[in-house]
């Protein structure tokens, strides 16, 4: 009884406050999204990205994520007058099949809002905002792509996998090899609207005294949109992604062998340049995009890592092209499809190609039901382009997967 009286007068209070004023408002917002995901190979799932040739074998499993990942947030707004707004949001993951809240940050720990926690300002100037962020590149690429970055095969997959063909992502870092979509200590600008571009700029500061290079972060990306033509471009620069080290080993955790040469602190050590445009007609979308990651402090001849299991893999020079068209057969009905081929550019033999097939079908704007199929040929001991999000396979052999799920937004 007491704690019933309790969570009323919580609830109570919260109500209090966000009705004392009729300019703020608080919301609670998330998404819920789970399907049964049936893949054919899987690699140590204690190696994370590191490409891995040891197949663990066939899987069924019940999969968070398939659109993307479930998550829970509360954001709010107050109105200062004069047009200026203050902001906040908190938001992190829920993994929905064991409801465990929270995930993993950038230090290599969890957090419960391990995807934004921010707070900021906007008004007719735009919006800033600082603290965790999910990075404004994501939102950039993500509407080129037909598929939309969703977790099942998209360009959000391909970059990933851009990342360990480097071998030295072993993923849940935000300052990732190539390119990054959550960031800690980041403040962001967002430009307003013109003529249908947005701007948007951030900075990520290290914090590391006595050097301000040490694992600062800078992105910027231009986005075009209008009721047919979707455009964007983005630059990023990393320092100091995991331990900067070549050749040998690459990641410090005893996997290789081999002598290293330390790159100095605050080194540029990843670097990802990226278009992509999309275009509507009426039911038929097509879209096309080109991705470039190098590592100009590991650039060169004689600067090749190797791989954690044996065999040459790059230090910072993959590619990658999407292909995607999709077709809306009804407003409740469509068809999505894509191809994403990397390449690893040190290495021509080592590439990965992907293709993915899948349907949506909405009961409303908040719940859909899917239903998705793709297969990987992955060709090279850093190849391990994943399926799905947060589900690595096998490296250098072919794989494929099934997924039929659900996700409600609210």
């Amino acid at each position: 009884m007491k704690s019933k009286i309790f969570s009323i007068s919580v609830l109570t209070i919260l109500s209090g406050a966000a009705l004392a004023d009729d300019s703020s408002s608080v919301t609670l917002f998330g998404s819920l999204d789970v399907g049964i995901l049936s893949q054919s190979t899987n690699s140590n799932p204690a190696l994370g990205y590191l490409p891995n040739p040891k197949d663990n074998g066939s899987s069924v499993s019940v999969k968070d994520g398939g659109m993307g990942l479930s998550y829970w947030g509360i954001k709010g707004v107050e109105d200062l007058g004069g047009g200026l707004k203050a902001t906040f949001n908190l938001r992190g993951n829920l993994v929905a099949p064991t409801g465990v809240a929270g995930g993993p940050n950038s230090s290599g720990t969890t957090s419960l809002f391990n995807q934004e926690a921010n707070v900021g300002l906007s008004g007719d100037f735009g919006s800033f905002k600082a603290g965790r962020v999910i990075a404004p590149l994501y939102y950039a690429f993500a509407p080129t792509d037909v598929r939309a970055g969703s977790y099942f095969a998209s360009s959000l997959t391909g970059l990933v996998a851009l990342n360990s063909a480097s071998g030295r992502f072993a993923g849940g870092n935000s300052n990732a090899a190539f390119g990054t979509i959550y960031n800690d200590n980041a403040v962001v600008y967002i430009s307003p609207v013109f003529s249908g571009v947005t701007v948007s700029a951030e900075y990520t500061l290290g914090g590391a005294p006595g050097n301000a290079a040490i694992g600062r972060q800078t992105a910027l990306t231009v986005a075009y949109s209008d009721d047919h033509l979707k455009l964007d471009a983005l630059y990023y620069s990393g320092n100091d992604n995991l331990n900067s080290t070549y050749p040998g080993n690459p990641i410090g955790n005893g996997l290789v062998t081999g002598a290293t040469q330390a790159a100095p602190n605050g080194s540029n050590t990843n670097r990802l340049e990226q278009v992509g445009a999309l275009y509507k007609f009426e039911e038929l979308s097509l879209s096309a995009g080109y991705w470039k990651g190098t590592n100009p402090a590991a650039s060169g001849a004689g600067k090749t890592n190797i791989a954690p299991y044996g065999g040459a893999v790059t230090t910072g020079d993959v590619s990658m092209i999407n292909l995607g068209a999709g077709y809306r057969l009804s407003p409740q009905i469509n068809l999505t499809s894509g191809a994403y081929k990397i390449t690893d550019n040190n290495h021509t033999d080592n590439t990965s190609t992907m293709y993915v097939i899948g349907g949506n079908y909405y009961f409303t704007k908040f719940t859909e039901v899917y239903l998705e199929a793709a297969n990987v040929s992955n060709k090279g001991s850093n190849m391990n382009q994943s399926l799905v999000y947060a589900s690595p396979v096998t490296a250098g052999v072919d794989s494929h997967a099934v997924m039929i799920g659900m996700r409600h937004k609210f």
